[in-house]
C-alpha cells in the first residue's frame, strides 16, 4: 500500500544530525579499512626488509583497533585524536626513513574532505590550512634531512605504487559511501516533505504526487477510481474539551482505522485538519459508496482512551468517482461537496456525488 503505519508525533532528523552520523560512520569503515591495510604493510615492510617501518605498522594496527571500539563507544573525539595521531605520524615517520618519495604523505590528503564535512564549529579553514602547514614543513624536513634508511631503488617504487593505489581507492571509497548518504538523506527529506508528521501518512504534496502516479497506471489498469473525503464529526469540541493531545490521539485513531480498510495500491493521506482523503483506483461506484459504508461503522464502533475516558466517534464521508476525462481535483471537488451534504444531514454518514456519465 502507499500508505505507511501512523505513528505518534515525533521529532525529525535535522539534516546536522544525518551528516554527523553518515560522518563518524564513514570514520568508522575508514579505521577498519586503514587497520587491514597496515596488517598488509607489517608483511610488506618486513618482506622489503624495512624491519622499522614493520614495527610501526604494527603499532598502527593497535591504534586503530582503538579507535574503532572508542567510536563503537561514542567517544567519538578521543577515536578522532587517535586516528590523527596516527596518520601524520606514520606520514611523518615513512617520509623521513625512506624519503619523500615513496608517496607517505599522500594519506594527509585523504583528512581534507573528512575535515570540510565534518567543519566542526567552523573551524574547518583553519584545520586545513593547518595540516597544509604541516604537509609543507615534513616535505621541507624531508628534503633538508634525506631518507634516514632508505630502500633500494626497486623497493621505493613497489612502495610508491602501493601508496598511489591505495588513497586512489581510499578516496573512491569515501567519495562512494558520502554519495550514498546524500542519497540516503536526500530521500528522507523527500518522505518527509510528503508525510503529515503526526498520522504518518501522506500529506497533500505526498497525496498529489502518489496519485499522479497511480492514475497515470489507471489506463491499463483498467476500471474507474474513487475518492473518498472525510471529516471526524465534533473535532473541534474534542480539542476543547479535552485538549489538543487527544484530539491528536483521535486522528491516529483514525487514520489507522482508514488504513485498516484501504487495499493495496490505494492512496491514503490526511488531507488537512481533522480530513482524510483515499483514492481508490479501479473501484466501481458500488464498490466506493460500500468501503465508506464499512469504514463509517468501523468508527462508529471504535472508542478512543483518554485518561480515563473513551470517547465515542463518528465520521462524516463524502465519496466522488472520477468521471471519462475528469480531472482528480474535480472529483476531489464533488467529493467535498458530498462531504458537506453529509454534514448538514445531521453527520455520520455517506452520501455520494457521481458525474453525469455515471448511474445515480
Amino acid at each position: 500500500m502507499t500508505v505507511s503505519e501512523p505513528t505518534s508525533r515525533a521529532p525529525r532528523p535535522r539534516g546536522s544530525s544525518l551528516a554527523g552520523k553518515a560522518y563518524w560512520a564513514m570514520v568508522r569503515r575508514v579505521t577498519l579499512i586503514a587497520g587491514a591495510i597496515d596488517v598488509g604493510y607489517i608483511v610488506l615492510f618486513a618482506g622489503l626488509g624495512a624491519s622499522t617501518l614493520a614495527w610501526i605498522n604494527g603499532v598502527s594496527v593497535l591504534l586503530y583497533a582503538a579507535a574503532y571500539a572508542l567510536i563503537g563507544r561514542k567517544k567519538n573525539t578521543l577515536a578522532l585524536l587517535l586516528i590523527w595521531f596516527e596518520v601524520m605520524a606514520h606520514a611523518a615517520l615513512g617520509s623521513l626513513l625512506i624519503g619523500w618519495d615513496s608517496g607517505f604523505h599522500y594519506f594527509l590528503l585523504l583528512f581534507v574532505p573528512a575535515i570540510v564535512v565534518a567543519n566542526s564549529r567552523g573551524l574547518a579553514p583553519a584545520i586545513v590550512l593547518g595540516l597544509l602547514a604541516y604537509y609543507l614543513g615534513l616535505k621541507a624536513v624531508c628534503d633538508a634531512v634525506g631518507p634516514l634508511t632508505p630502500l633500494s631503488p626497486a623497493g621505493l617504487r613497489t612502495v610508491f605504487w602501493v601508496h598511489v593505489c591505495l588513497v586512489f581507492a581510499m578516496s573512491a571509497s569515501i567519495a562512494a559511501f558520502y554519495r550514498r548518504a546524500i542519497l540516503s538523506a536526500e530521500r528522507r527529506l523527500v518522505e518527509q516533505a510528503q508525510t503529515d508528521g503526526l498520522t504518518g501518512l501522506c500529506n497533500r504534496l505526498g497525496f498529489q504526487t502518489q496519485a499522479a502516479l497511480t492514475l497515470a497506471r489507471q489506463p491499463d489498469a483498467g476500471g474507474s477510481a474513487a475518492v473518498l473525503l472525510g471529516d471526524v464529526d465534533h473535532f473541534k469540541q474534542v480539542n476543547d474539551r479535552y485538549g489538543h493531545a487527544a484530539g491528536d490521539q483521535v486522528l491516529i485513531h483514525v487514520a489507522r482505522i482508514l488504513q485498516s480498510h484501504a487495499r493495496q495500491g490505494d492512496v491514503l493521506a490526511r488531507w488537512g485538519g481533522e480530513e482524510f482523503l483515499l483514492l481508490m483506483p479501479g473501484c466501481s461506484p458500488e464498490q466506493a459508496e460500500q468501503a465508506a459504508e464499512r469504514i463509517r461503522q468501523a468508527v462508529v464502533a471504535s472508542r478512543v482512551a483518554v485518561d480515563e475516558l473513551e470517547l465515542p466517534l463518528s465520521l462524516s464521508l463524502g465519496v466522488a468517482c472520477l468521471g471519462p476525462g475528469e480531472s482528480l481535483q474535480s472529483a476531489i471537488s464533488r467529493a467535498d461537496a458530498a462531504l458537506y451534504d453529509s454534514k448538514r444531514a445531521g453527520r455520520n454518514r455517506v452520501s455520494r456525488a457521481w458525474p453525469a456519465a455515471l448511474p445515480a
